[in-house]
């Protein structure tokens, strides 16, 4: 296996903006951070493995569904994802007490999980690949979607993911997209790309572009640009994404995942990696912006509902999800969110404007471009931390 000891450039590293992963206001998954001391594909155990202290039976709780009135629930989630309006509707139809703590990323949410034993919270809400990774540790309740009366709302779509095929342990709650953006005013159709290949191809002279501070989106986006996938175990495609990524550096002016959309919607920027809700909002305040889901593949991720191993109020939680499988009670969150919805009938209810949007709702051909975020090993993941990290130096 060839690789590069240090993975040493000569070109000068971009400008790094250390932020939080956010839709809009919403923080999702960051990469774990832990830098593989051998070369690629090695097999040093990520924080994102499974802990020692993680229970070895499952807590169930699929039994006949029974609507709670009243109680107490408490809710670890993503900031943003509970907006006051949705509480104070949740709270005054259900008489359920709602407390909501928030984390910053995946890995934040398991280490408290595992920390203890899954109690301090009734419903989390972990991404896809945290799904798959929470279940195998154990720390979920199983409580089967389509035992709750608003189960059968679940689009086709999301009804059978990889992470959780039955929907036995989670419910989906977000979805969106990472794709990147162009000023069609300032580039022209003509060299506009439509792939990755051709995202780290165009010429530096529509000036620099900007990446998120994402180990994991990067990483995929080299590796699709060089004709590989997600989480595979070929080194060579390392190799040839961590050759792309160091060959780019010199176009790119801002690594950071936080004012993503402002940089884009105020020209400083003229093309960059996003997510489809910081697109959305970009395109409110600059309509020259294009979100573009490239035709090598554009990441699918679902964020979700789902009741831990802990969990003192089984009936407020499974009341809780139920409601939010209801359309109509979820609008509010999906048009705060600016993401599209994953129950049916949950689009049309939202603004003309945000169905109109391809970033709120792609269209059949957008939507053969997206692909599923994975859960790739820990020794895969190491791959992914150390490539970045090195392309960042």
């Amino acid at each position: 296996m060839h690789t590069s000891p240090a993975f040493a450039s000569s070109h000068s590293s971009p400008s790094v903006a250390f932020g939080r992963r956010t839709i809009g206001k919403v923080l999702r998954r960051t990469a774990c951070m832990v830098l593989a001391v051998a070369g690629l594909l090695s097999s040093a155990a990520c924080s994102g493995g499974i802990s020692d202290s993680a229970r070895t039976t499952d807590v169930v709780a699929d039994g006949a569904y029974h609507a709670a009135h009243g109680g107490e629930l408490h809710i670890y989630t993503w900031a943003g994802y509970m907006p006051d309006d949705v509480i104070k509707k949740f709270e005054k139809d259900t008489g359920i007490k709602l407390t909501v703590d928030t984390f910053e990323s995946n890995e934040a949410l398991e280490a408290k999980l595992q920390s203890t034993g899954g109690s301090g919270y009734d419903i989390v809400m972990p991404s896809d690949y945290m799904v798959y990774q929470l279940i195998k540790e154990h720390m979920l309740v199983k409580f089967d979607v389509s035992k709750l009366p608003n189960g059968k709302n679940v689009t086709k779509e999301f009804s059978k993911p990889y992470y959780d095929p039955k929907l036995q342990y989670s419910a989906p709650y977000v979805v969106g997209y990472t794709g990147f953006m162009v000023n069609t005013k300032k580039v022209p159709k003509s060299a506009a790309p439509t792939s990755w290949k051709e995202f780290f191809a165009l010429s530096s002279k529509y000036g620099k572009s900007q990446l998120l501070n994402d180990s994991i989106e990067v990483t995929n986006a080299a590796l699709r640009a060089v004709g590989s996938e997600q989480c595979t175990t070929d080194a060579h495609a390392y190799q040839n994404a961590n050759d792309l990524l160091q060959s780019y550096r010199s176009k790119v002016g801002v690594v950071s995942s936080e004012g993503v959309a402002d940089r884009l919607a105020s020209g400083e920027q003229v093309v960059g990696m996003i997510w489809s809700y910081d697109a959305y909002q970009a395109q409110q305040s600059n309509k020259d912006l294009e979100f573009v889901y490239p035709s090598d593949g554009a990441t699918q991720f679902v964020d979700n509902m789902a009741i831990a191993a802990g969990a003192q109020n089984i009936d407020q939680a499974k009341t809780f999800i139920n409601y939010m499988l209801d359309p109509k009670n979820k609008e509010a969150i999906d048009e705060s969110a600016g993401a599209g919805s994953v129950l049916k009938g949950g689009d049309a209810l939202l603004p003309t404007e945000m169905r109109s949007s391809n970033t709120i709702v792609p269209n059949a051909q957008e939507l053969k471009h997206a692909v599923a975020e994975k859960a790739c090993s820990n020794a895969i993941n190491d791959n992914y931390t150390q490539l970045f990290e090195n392309f960042k130096q």
